[in-house]
């Protein structure tokens, strides 16, 4: 029996062969390059499954999309197996939520929510889930670092306590450091004290500001610069009691300020900050004034002139003249009191002509060189009118007619019309005191020449007793100025100025 040819029947010449059209607009199986695309999508294919044109991703829940960021991150952080991460986190949300329900109206001053801040929590989120990774593995170390670096994020943010809570959790984990001398509780000390500082929470820092002083002056850390972190605690010390100092003082609890204050000259001292403990001895000489302690205030005030002559602080050295000035005065020292407040004028009158010389020489327009020289024209003129009054007090009223002259004069540079106005009729008082004495004696003489004397100096306000002028060296001058602007306009003339050269 003959077989059955079951195979399709072979293709014919005119199948197998194609048309020069087509191969010119193909080419030719055999000389086509191989791996070479053909051009232009293939017949089957839709325009639209192309790359780039409505491609949507397959791997994303449509539900995220309807749930709040904090929902989302909390499910995410439970189906990875980070529950330490999602508890802090929730419970942070929390604990601020349960904040801003109890402060009310208020709560627009504490910052916003970070549950609506998704980029708060990636940094949360990114952060905790790498300290818990740590952590399994037993690397304390960088359970700290991850903490550190979120407490230093918030720190100039909005959200400053959280820096203050992850610098807790700082402390927590430094606890359980091993290996380090303590160092990292030491700088975790720090940084909670340097976090409680910026919220005015003055008793709490100053509780991890000595802790951290007693940790470096144990253990005589030092900075990756070299620096001595014993000296960088002490600088913390006498900051912090400065402060709660200050606290107290403006409290009318003197003697406790006292206390911390004499607590910072100590700290500063201990840190070998000379210049700093000079100013911890000026604030305690000013303290120790105010409760009518005058030898203690002038003993701290010497310790501070003597350390600013030392850096050549000029500005400090006529504070310190000031307060010792005050305090012997307070005390009944007229004559210290005069020297120390002529010593500062001294060095104020060398201050004005410097700023003069710097306006001219930067040519300063605007007005902070300006205010500048006004400030120190100011100091003088009242260093210049304490003086006068001091030397009234004293009777030297030819020093007083001075200084009340040169702080007449400071007044009209500065145009200040109400110091013109003061000093003018303090001026007025001290050329009659230094009046007085001649002018009492031609009353008491009662003889010819001394009437004589008088009807002058009524008339010109000019009388020489034997060869002196009535009215002290500059009387003639003052006469021939006031000659000048006739008699006619005596009447209606303003109250009489005091010579500008006084």
């Amino acid at each position: 029996m003959a077989a059955t040819n079951v195979l399709p029947p072979l293709a014919t010449s005119r199948s197998l062969t194609a048309s020069p059209q087509h191969q010119s607009r193909n080419g030719d199986a055999s000389t086509r390059v191989p791996g070479r695309a053909r051009r232009g999508p293939k017949r089957s294919e839709s325009p639209f499954t192309q790359k780039g044109i409505f491609s949507f991703p397959t791997n994303v829940d449509p539900s995220s999309y309807h749930n709040t960021a904090l929902h989302n991150l909390c499910t995410d952080l439970l189906e990875k197996g980070f529950h330490t991460s999602f508890v802090e986190i929730f419970t942070l949300v929390e604990k601020q939520r349960l904040q801003h329900e109890q402060a009310g109206p208020a709560a627009i001053l504490l910052g916003p929510l970070i549950e609506y801040e998704p980029s708060t929590l990636d940094e949360l989120k990114s952060q905790l889930t790498r300290a818990e990774m740590a952590k399994r593995s037993g690397n304390l170390e960088a359970v700290y670092t991850c903490q550190r670096n979120l407490a230093q994020c918030f720190t100039d943010s909005k959200n400053v306590w959280l820096s203050a809570h992850f610098y807790e959790r700082c402390l927590e984990t430094a606890l359980g450091v091993k290996g380090d001398s303590k160092k990292k509780e030491g700088e975790a000390h720090c940084s909670l004290g340097e976090s409680w500082e910026k919220r005015d929470e003055l008793e709490k820092a100053c509780h991890h500001f000595e802790v951290f002083h007693q940790l470096a002056k144990k253990y005589k850390w030092h900075s990756e610069e070299g620096d001595s972190l014993h000296a960088v605690a002490c600088e913390h010390l006498r900051r912090i009691y400065t402060s709660i100092a200050e606290q107290l003082y403006a409290e009318d609890e003197i003697e406790q300020a006292i206390s911390y204050l004499k607590k910072a000259r100590e700290a500063s001292k201990e840190g070998g900050d000379s210049h700093e403990e000079g100013l911890a001895c000026y604030r305690l000489g000013n303290a120790l004034q105010s409760i009518e302690d005058y030898d203690g205030a002038i003993e701290y005030h010497r310790s501070y002139l003597e350390r600013c002559r030392y850096y050549g602080d000029l500005s400090g050295m006529g504070s310190a003249y000031q307060s010792l000035s005050r305090a012997h005065e307070s005390k009944g020292d007229i004559e210290n009191a005069i020297m120390f407040l002529e010593l500062f004028v001294e060095i104020a009158e060398n201050a004005v002509s410097q700023s003069h010389l710097d306006v001219e020489e930067a040519d300063k327009s605007g007005q902070q060189g300006l205010e500048e020289m006004a400030s120190k024209q100011g100091q003088l003129a009242k260093a210049c009118s304490a003086i006068g009054a001091m030397c009234t007090s004293v009777g030297d009223f030819d020093k007083a007619v001075q200084y009340f002259g040169r702080c007449y004069e400071l007044s009209v540079q500065m145009g200040d019309l109400e110091a013109i106005t003061s000093c003018r009729v303090q001026y007025g008082i001290a050329k009659g005191n230094q009046m007085l004495a001649s002018f009492s004696t031609q009353i008491v003489d009662q003889s010819y020449k001394s009437l004589e004397a008088l009807v002058d100096w009524k008339g010109s306000r000019v009388v020489k007793e034997q060869g002196q002028p009535f009215m002290g060296n500059n009387a003639q001058a003052e006469t021939g100025h006031e000659q000048e602007q006739g008699e006619g306009d005596s009447a209606s003339a303003p109250v009489p100025v005091p010579d500008p050269h006084y």
